[in-house]
Order: structure tokens, then sequence, then C-alpha cells
């Protein structure tokens, strides 16, 4: 008979807990506008879906409330990755261009489902483990999150390559739903009751009113929402490697896979970072890594500098995004009803710096080509830093000068 550890759950098992989300997220990013682009979908029509798929990610925090009633968030989890995968399973043979709002609309209400994955594995992470092990697990899930998308997008192209359009969909469904059964090794006790779900949605509110009104949760929610960490020129570097002299297969390996499993390496190296120390500055410290690599890419327009500075970058987006995550368990606050749901909308609130970021960026290349779209993302990361650090460094004063003399207290 199987027996668990004593310490159960470890932080490393929400890598696996959070592979459903990550490969999901992996195939709509780089297999499905390949297989598109392969069935004649123009680059105008792809580009439309792929925006379209990404609101789930942003507004899922208003259906997520679902995580916390009526059954365990690990039987959540699981019910959330197994219908996900039906609508992979069902969505990839159909691909082609007389079925492309059919196909749309499968994954559309896949990605729906799926993000329940992300918010049912937050709410357990948040109420299985002590605030030690949330810190090294946030670092565990955005390993599996990042470098899970990498490898299933990988490994669904490769066998695009090698076998039949339907073998990569049940392969593809197959890699998004297996993990989740890993959730049920987890001992969680059943939800609260309430006397039904209008008052359970108002018991979540009230908890969510109590948690906005800390100081400590309204500190970290604007940094949350600052543009530290937002890794956002991640997304413009292939777009600038011919200004470097890197050609495609190069983005291919460096943006691509490789690219995922560096990112993976980058948050599990925040995993080393003790869960004592204060998130707020190691986050902000994260950003501060995070704009230093950028600045190595204004060394010059060459592929060397590109190679380099993209592996530093995305090394450090990484970290960043591990210590993202550690923060936002950190200012959750206390709750039986709402904890998903807080942890969903916090993930949230981190999209928007994405945006706002990603529109500086471009508008800094627009100006001052590459030095205004890396000098750009740098500043919000140095300035950030510089605030928090000076921030943390008068409350430690003031901390220090609090402490009462003891041969002052004898006297």
């Amino acid at each position: 008979m199987f027996r668990r550890p004593r310490k159960w759950p470890p932080p490393w098992l929400f890598l696996v807990l959070i592979l459903p989300g990550g490969i999901f997220a992996g195939f709509t990013s780089t297999p499905l506008p390949f297989l598109l682009s392969r069935q004649g979908v123009s680059v105008e029509r792809i580009a439309a879906i792929s925006s379209l798929l990404q609101l789930p990610n942003i507004f899922y925090f208003l259906w997520a409330p679902l995580v916390d009633m009526r059954l365990r968030r690990r039987t959540w989890l699981v019910l959330a990755a197994f219908l996900s995968a039906v609508a992979i399973a069902v969505a990839i043979p159909l691909i082609g261009p007389q079925r492309v709002v059919l196909v749309t609309g499968l994954l559309l209400a896949g990605l729906v489902v799926n993000d329940l994955v992300t918010a049912a594995q937050g709410g357990l992470m948040v109420s299985s483990l002590a605030p030690a092990g949330q810190a090294k697990a946030s670092g565990w899930t955005q390993a599996g999150n990042l470098g899970g998308g990498a490898v299933g997008a990988g490994i669904t192209l490769w066998v695009l390559e090698k076998l039949p359009l339907a073998a990569a969909a049940w392969t593809t469904a197959i890699m998004t739903a297996v993990p989740s059964l890993a959730a049920l090794t987890i001992r969680e006790p059943p939800p609260v009751k309430t006397a039904g779900p209008g008052d359970h949605v108002l018991k979540i509110g009230k908890e969510l009113i109590a948690v906005l009104r800390s100081r400590r949760t309204l500190w970290g929610a604007l940094l949350l929402a600052s543009p530290v960490g937002s890794g956002a020129a991640q997304s413009l570097l292939p777009a600038v490697a011919s200004y470097y002299g890197v050609g495609a297969r190069g983005v291919l390996w460096v943006n691509g896979v490789g690219g995922g499993l560096v990112l993976a390496a980058g948050s599990l190296l925040a995993t080393l970072v003790p869960g004592t120390w204060d998130r707020r500055l190691t986050y902000a410290g994260a950003g501060l890594l995070n704009g230093l690599a950028s600045l190595t890419l204004l060394a010059g327009h060459r592929p060397p500098v590109y190679f380099a500075g993209t592996g530093l970058y995305l090394l450090t987006t990484g970290f960043a995004y591990a210590r993202f995550l550690a923060l936002v368990v950190d200012v959750l606050g206390e709750g039986a009803h709402g904890t998903s749901t807080r942890y969903s909308l916090f993930l949230a609130l981190g999209n928007f710096p994405i945006m706002y970021v990603l529109a500086l960026d471009g508008a800094g290349f627009h100006r001052f080509g590459t030095a205004g779209l890396f000098g750009a993302d740098a500043a919000g990361n140095l300035m950030v830093f510089a605030v928090v650090g000076t921030a943390w460094l008068i409350g430690r004063s003031h901390r220090r000068h609090d402490v009462p003399d003891p041969q002052k207290l004898s006297r």
C-alpha cells in the first residue's frame, strides 16, 4: 500500500499540479498557431484568435469562486484538467479554415474551464503549506507552468511531424489530464458549509473586503500592479532578433522551447530564497536583476549579445515570476471561504503591468529603436526597486531605534 511521507504535500508537488494549466497554455501559444498556419489560415486571423484566447486568463477571477464551493479543491482541479483535455482532444482534429470558429469556441471553453486548475492549485498551496513552504512552492509552480508549457508544446510539435493529427490530439490531452491526479494525494478537508451559493459568495466578498482593508495587502497589491518584474519584453525579443543578425532558427530555439526551459530554471532558482525573507523586497530585487539583464542587450547589435542577453532576461524573468507568486500568497490574508478567489484576483492583477509595460516598450522602440525598448523595460524595474529598497531601509532604521535599551530599562 502506498504511504505518503509525513510532511505532505512537499513544495515540489505543485510543479506537477500546475502542469495541466501550463500545457494547455503552451499549446495555444505555439502548436495552435503553427497548425492554423499550416492549414492556410491567415496571420491576421491567427493573431485575432490568439488575442481572443487571452481573455479567460484576465477575467477568470470572476468564476474562480466555484473552486471555493461544494467540492474539494483537489476535486475541482482534476475535473477542470480532464474537461479541458477533452476540449483539446476534440478541437485539434477539426483545425482548418472551414472550422476556425468552432475550434476557437472549443478552445475558449476549454480555457475557461482550465483556468480553474490555477485557482484550485493556488488554493491548495495556501491551505496545505506553511508560509515558508508556500514561498518555495511558488518557485516550483512557475517552473511547472513555464517549463511545462514549453516542453508540452515541443512534444506536441514533435508528434505532429511523426504521427497523424489524432495522435497529437490524444498526446496533448493526456499530458493535460494525467498530472492532475497527483492532487488526490493531498489530504484536504471538505469545504465550509454555507446556506447556499448566494450566502457563500457573500462570505467570499466580506473576506475580500476585510483583506483589502489591510495596509500590508494594500502595499502588496500596489507592488503587484507596478512595472517591476513584468518580463514584458520577452514578447518583443523575437521581433527584434533581426536587428542583432539572428535568423529564424536561432529565434526558434532561444525564444521557443529553450527559452521556456530557461524561464523554468529561473523559477527554480527562486526556491533557494529563504521563505522568511521580506517578499516585497525580494520581488523588487528580482525586478532589479531583470532590469540589469535588459541593459545587457544594449551592448551591441551582434548575435552573441542577443543570445546572452535573451538568456539572462528570460532567466531573471522566471525568477521574478516566482517571487511575484510568493508575494501573492503572502498578501492573501485569512479566510475560510474565498482563498482560491483571492488568489485568482491577485494573479489577474499581475497581468495588468504586462499590458502597459509592453505598450511602453513598444513606444520606446518606435522613438529610439532597441535602446528605447530595453531602456524603457529596465526603467520601471530600477525605479520600483529604488522606492521599495529605500522604504525597506527606512523601516529597518525605525525598527532598530524602537528596540528598548536594556541599560535604560534597568535603571
